[in-house]
């Protein structure tokens, strides 16, 4: 098991208003690839972005596997 990455996803409410954000854990530890797993569920109105690193420790308590996210 390797580090992982946090990714941030910035939704733009289509009526207006203020965008909504969600945090999601990924174990992949290449930001970009990281960044693909998940906009591949994401909408047009919706930007994906690795924040940073999530140590191997927090990977393994979430009981991730390589590929696996779940939302914070």
């Amino acid at each position: 098991m390797a580090n992982g990455q946090v990714v941030l996803v910035t939704t733009e409410p289509l009526g207006g208003g203020a965008p909504v954000r969600s945090v999601y854990y990924v174990a992949e530890q290449d930001p970009a690839k990281a960044e693909a797993i998940i906009a591949t569920m994401m909408a047009p109105n919706e930007r994906v972005e690795a924040l940073g690193p999530l140590p191997e420790p927090a990977v393994k308590a979430l009981g991730l596997r390589p590929g696996d996210f779940t939302h914070g």
